[in-house]
């Protein structure tokens, strides 16, 4: 199969504890990201594009897409009637559920009203970035319990949710992208396909007027050149990858040592397990001797089963 016109893949990465930083500076080129105020997510996304400088990479160059739900109605009055419809249906023990699983933290253990904090998870096995969003305070959120987890959980998940028209919601993307340091968003849907609609028939308009969403773009572009520009097909340079391309790549030299330092580093270690009667051979002749009559011990020893049977 020949190779796409890419080469690499276009790189998304998701994660913003310190190893998944680490990770993302060296090899993402997109991050997903998530949290319910801009305040808390604009730290995390600037400590990602220092640790990025720091490997010789552009850091501006790292794109960042954050979690985002929609409710979009024409005014604001009939998004708020959509959001008490819809907060009929959401599910608050599924949200929990959710959250539970995501942070570690048993969330039937915690009485309704009482804060949360990130000593309540006791799992080993977690999603750090997620337990931190639902941890950390803002304004939005000046505190996490059991009953605005419900609340948040149940509708928009790791994210926040815009309500409101066109305008209104737009204005809240622009207020995230210049608070947040964000390039993009990740779009959550709360009905399908009724908010993809509501995002196409009403708030990419909006965008538009705005000067934030192309009105066309060219066709053929490759999923990088959709990020970075027509021309952008393959790796940057300054990205670590570009290390690996055929032009630049360059191998190991090769073991420069003796045959007889080859084949010491071959050997086995030197303590002998004491169920081994006799010393491990030193020579590779030796080895292929010793191989061969383990061979023809264990051909013996299937005959003799044989005959018994």
């Amino acid at each position: 199969m020949d190779p796409s016109p890419q080469r690499t893949p276009f790189l998304f990465q998701a994660g913003t504890s310190a190893a998944g930083s680490e990770f993302a500076a060296t090899h993402a080129e997109a991050i997903f990201v998530s949290s319910h105020s801009p305040a808390v997510l604009k730290p995390k996304v600037a400590n990602i594009r220092k640790l990025a400088a720091e490997k010789g990479r552009d850091p501006r160059s790292i794109k960042f897409f954050a979690t985002f739900t929609p409710i979009i109605g024409r005014t604001d009055e009939e998004a708020q009637e959509k959001l008490k419809e819809l907060q009929k249906y959401a599910s608050t023990i599924g949200g929990l559920v959710l959250f539970s699983g995501w942070t570690g933290i048993d969330i039937s253990r915690i009485p309704l009203d009482k804060t949360i904090t990130a000593d309540d998870s006791l799992e080993e096995h977690k999603v750090r970035s997620v337990l931190s969003a639902f941890t950390t305070t803002s304004k939005e959120v000046p505190e996490w319990t059991p009953r605005v987890v419900a609340e948040r959980a149940a509708i928009g998940g790791l994210g926040p949710v815009a309500v409101g028209s066109p305008a209104t919601v737009a204005d809240e993307i622009e207020r995230w992208i210049e608070e947040a340091d964000i390039d993009g968003f990740n779009l959550g849907y709360v009905t399908t396909p009724g908010t993809f609609e509501e995002v196409v028939d009403l708030l990419i308009p909006e965008l538009r007027r705005r000067g934030l969403y192309p009105e066309k773009t060219d066709d053929g572009l490759t999923a990088r050149e959709k990020v970075y520009g027509k021309g952008q097909s393959r790796l940057r340079a300054d990205h670590f990858g570009s290390n690996f391309k055929y032009d630049v790549y360059r191998e190991d030299p090769p073991y420069s040592g003796t045959k007889e330092e080859v084949l010491q580093q071959e050997s086995v270690p030197e303590a002998v397990p004491e169920a081994v009667p006799e010393a491990v051979p030193e020579t590779v002749p030796d080895i292929v001797k010793d191989l061969d009559e383990q061979a023809a011990i264990r051909s013996v020893g299937r005959d003799l089963q044989a005959v018994q049977v």
